[in-house]
């Protein structure tokens, strides 16, 4: 009567040792597959995989790369899709803790980065000694990248509008002869970015197919 307690035992180990890495968590990221960008919700991490909430739709099979910040991505496949989310096997397993813990490296010569969107608007930059429309490259929750003819330095204090988005106030980080790289002063809320990346996608949609732009 004693030989089926030894397996149960180690089930409940396995089964400890699993809880451990399939951490719940709430962490933005990006999903990128092919030309395809969206916002994320990391729901569930592990050392072999994630459950994601998108808003992009998918296949079991798809390739796809998990970007938490500059430094943090993971490229994987699509194991299965429900409703409003995905689980993803990663290609290769991952450190938990360093994609939780927000400390960043310390010998990087380049500081890491929230992930950045590629997108084509204007935004109007309102400064001091300056007033200019500038094409937006790319944003993030924490800043974007304009290109233009500007005069504005870094350490400059502007209030910036992105077309879709409310103004807000930003400090120029760097600036050349192509354009600046601001940094908001107060993060965008994601839920804001998250329906603004679904509406630029919709703009590139009409854009392609050569119908009006509502508005």
């Amino acid at each position: 009567m004693f030989q089926e307690k030894p397996p149960k035992i180690a089930s409940q180990a396995a089964e400890r040792r699993t809880a451990k890495r399939h951490m719940s968590v709430f962490l933005l990221a990006k999903v990128t597959t092919e030309d395809r960008q969206s916002l994320g919700r990391v729901l569930n991490l592990s050392q072999t995989g994630a459950k994601i909430e998108t808003r992009l739709s998918f296949t079991p099979g798809d390739p796809l790369v998990l970007e938490i910040r500059s430094d943090l991505k993971v490229a994987g496949t699509v194991r299965w899709v429900a409703e409003k989310s995905i689980g993803i096997l990663f290609d290769k397993e991952i450190d938990v803790e360093r994609f939780l813990s927000r400390e960043q490296p310390k010998l990087r010569r380049e500081k890491p980065r929230a992930p950045r969107y590629v997108c084509d608007t204007d935004a109007s930059i309102s400064a001091e000694a300056e007033k200019s429309v500038l094409k937006v490259r790319d944003v993030s929750l924490s800043g974007a990248g304009l290109t233009g003819e500007t005069c504005l330095n870094p350490g400059e204090d502007v209030l910036v509008t992105i077309l879709g988005l409310a103004p807000r106030r930003a400090k120029v980080m760097w600036s050349n002869a192509t354009g600046i790289g601001i940094t908001f002063l107060k993060p965008l809320d994601f839920r804001d970015f998250d329906q603004w990346l679904e509406e630029q996608k919709a703009r590139s949609r009409q854009a392609k197919s050569g119908a009006p732009r509502e508005g």
